[in-house]
């Protein structure tokens, strides 16, 4: 009896985890196998968990203005790799390269953003390690250079 009953909250436990799985499969959002690129002024950026986000002002071909919104990392990862509350603040001019939305919506899932200067800075889903540590050196020089 000990053993079914065990069995069956094995089972359970694993049947529920798997929608919080789904969730963080960025090919529930995203095209994983394609990165577009869009320039865009910022409105606002929300640095929460479980995912940043950038929204950003962008001109379409028909020259109107579109609300995008680039989802990131958690502010904890993005902490953790040097970055501030106020990176991005309202009318900085940026780059963003990353995933576009499944559905065609104005949504990326930013991998890297790079500012109207130049100075690129990583903080996507998945980003960290070596490429971070040399994003983090850049980000280091660009606040400098900004304050």
């Amino acid at each position: 009896m000990i053993n079914k009953t065990l069995m069956l909250f094995c089972w359970a436990t694993i049947l529920l985890s798997l929608p919080s799985q789904a969730h963080h499969n960025p090919a529930a959002h995203y095209i994983v196998d394609e990165r577009v690129e869009i320039n865009g002024i910022v409105t606002e950026f929300r640095p929460v968990n479980p995912h940043s986000r950038i929204y950003l002002d962008v001109t379409n071909d028909e020259g109107e203005i579109e609300q995008w919104m680039a989802e990131g990392d958690s502010i904890i990862n993005l902490r953790r790799a040097g970055w501030t509350d106020d990176q991005f603040k309202p009318g900085d001019e940026v780059q963003v390269l990353g995933r576009p939305s499944r559905f065609g919506y104005n949504l990326v899932e930013w991998t890297f953003i790079t500012y109207s200067d130049g100075v690129e800075v990583g903080g996507g889903n998945g980003q960290f390690g070596e490429r971070m540590r040399f994003v983090q050196t850049r980000l280091d020089e660009y606040r400098q250079q900004r304050n």
